[in-house]
């Protein structure tokens, strides 16, 4: 399933908007750059539900006859409403849909998140190590899968400016270039966020990897 990223990026935008202006209602204490990654996978799935059938934490399809537990997994896949993804890790059953999508014609997507500050005014140490090296390794682990014909990074970074990680995901992508990694353009949606620790904005950006 080709998806065109700026819509993509855009439906995630709004997921997160969405969940921001929920905990501005609630006067929470805690924002959005509280939820860990995990969490912000659920939040960015469910927001995602009301366009895809969505299924997380996939096993790749190069890992298939492998024990479940070292089998490498995909944190979303998205296929067409009413045609779920066909899993695996499973066998087939009465049960099972009539229509569904195969791994090749699905659209995986690996999430990553990334934040400046890990408390009021304190910088955080791996700030942009924590990112980096993880966005370089999970386009190569996509672009690896011969059963993957449609996949993106999805990078959701919490920053103090729109000037500073505009500069980040520039330098983030010459070390693309450095690394020899290829990705398709990018395409980016931010957010802007309460201060709470120091974040004002929450963005979301996509590469796509080369399609085969």
């Amino acid at each position: 399933m080709k998806l065109e990223l700026d819509i993509l990026a855009r439906q995630i935008g709004a997921a997160l908007a969405q969940r921001e202006a929920d905990l501005k209602l609630e006067q929470a204490v805690y924002g959005l750059d509280s939820l860990d990654e995990l969490q912000i996978q659920k939040l960015i799935a469910a927001g995602l539900a009301a366009h895809y059938d969505v299924a997380r934490e996939v096993h790749y399809p190069s890992t298939f006859g492998r024990k479940l537990s070292n089998r490498k997994r995909c944190d979303l896949v998205l296929s067409p409403i009413g045609a779920p993804l066909r899993l695996d890790s499973k066998p087939p059953s009465l049960f099972d849909p009539q229509v569904f999508t195969l791994p090749q014609e699905a659209f995986w997507l690996e999430v990553k998140t990334a934040y400046q500050f890990r408390a009021p005014d304190v910088r955080h140490g791996g700030y942009g190590q924590q990112w980096r090296s993880a966005v370089v390794e999970d386009l190569r682990k996509m672009d690896a899968e011969p059963l993957i014909h449609h996949a993106a990074l999805l990078l959701v970074v919490f920053t103090e400016s729109a000037e500073l990680v505009a500069k980040d995901l520039q330098l983030l992508e010459d070390v693309l270039v450095l690394k020899e990694v290829l990705a398709g353009f990018r395409q980016d949606v931010s957010v802007p966020i309460a201060d709470r620790l120091g974040h004002r904005v929450c963005t979301a950006a996509l590469w796509p990897t080369i399609t085969r």
